[in-house]
């Protein structure tokens, strides 16, 4: 990866210091070259393009060629073409990633550490080309995540994905990261249902894990109460806790509830981006914190 001082070295305009909406020609060119360094090692152009095509409820993504005729061609001019929006490019690059890391597992040439390090090598790159465009997203673990504000991204998004990421928190992660990405789609209510059910999922794994009974149907504040109960926080520390106990019952739950959780009649709710924002955060920052007091 070259660092060039023109690169390090050229000012940048507020609209540069972060954009989600679209992606800039130098982007589109170097993603270009990612999926095709991918593509020539195993193909799966097919693949991809039947995936999308699949999906999208098209024949083929291209008015000038069908689906199995030219697929590389067509992957890497909807890359390249400015009018193919960003949901298509990131798809096209997950897919790509996916692809990838199966057939690097498919490969006995390879062992596990060394498609961590390949995978890790790309993500990275990946990662450092959005930077350097200003482009507002980050890949995780194979997945674009739209970032917000970089120290939020870092102290909480990021480490709760991580730290969510294995078989016993796997619900969790599926569901935070839905939630994520619901914001991103402006489905904000779905988003305060997933930020609620992530946190709930991981009350109830930490019950499980700990053989502390609960009802199916127990609502956060009762798993909370379980938790507490069974000293999740010590008890000698409860009194230090009551602030802490105060924002997890009266965070995620009530604005779910007032906003996403029941019927309004004619009332129309109209979820803000900022509570959306909000709810993400601090479930992010809630579950860190108790899983990390589990020591799980």
């Amino acid at each position: 990866m070259l660092n060039l001082f023109s690169e390090r070295n050229k000012a940048k305009s507020v609209d540069e210091v972060i954009n989600y909406d679209g992606l800039p020609e130098k982007l589109r060119i170097q993603f270009k070259f990612i999926v095709e360094d991918i593509l020539d090692r195993y193909g799966r152009q097919y693949e991809i393009h039947k995936d999308l095509c699949e999906e999208y409820g098209k024949l083929s993504l291209s008015s000038k060629r069908h689906l199995g005729a030219s697929d590389r061609t067509t992957i890497i001019e909807l890359i390249l073409d400015k009018n193919t929006n960003i949901e298509t490019v990131f798809d096209i690059i997950e897919l790509t990633l996916h692809y990838y890391n199966y057939d690097l597992h498919e490969d006995y040439q390879f062992n596990e550490d060394e498609i961590t390090e390949i995978m890790d090598d790309l993500e990275n790159e990946i990662n450092i080309r959005f930077k350097e465009s200003s482009v507002g997203y980050e890949i995780i673990n194979l997945e674009i995540i739209r970032i917000d504000s970089e120290a939020t991204f870092k102290e909480i998004i990021e480490p709760t994905i991580n730290l969510t990421y294995n078989k016993l928190f796997e619900n969790v992660n599926l569901e935070y990261v839905d939630a994520i990405k619901s914001y991103q789609k402006g489905d904000n209510k779905n988003c305060l249902i997933k930020c609620l059910n992530s946190f709930e999922s991981t009350m109830k794994i930490i019950c499980d894990e700990n053989g502390w009974q609960y009802r199916d149907n127990a609502t956060s504040n009762k798993l909370l109460n379980i938790c507490f109960e069974n000293e999740l926080i010590p008890k000698k520390m409860h009194s230090e806790f009551t602030s802490l106990r105060s924002l997890l019952e009266s965070g995620i739950p009530p604005v779910r509830n007032h906003y996403a959780g029941h019927g309004k009649g004619k009332e129309k709710i109209v979820v803000e981006d900022y509570l959306a924002r909000y709810a993400v955060h601090i479930t992010g920052s809630c579950i860190l914190l108790l899983i990390e007091a589990s020591g799980l």
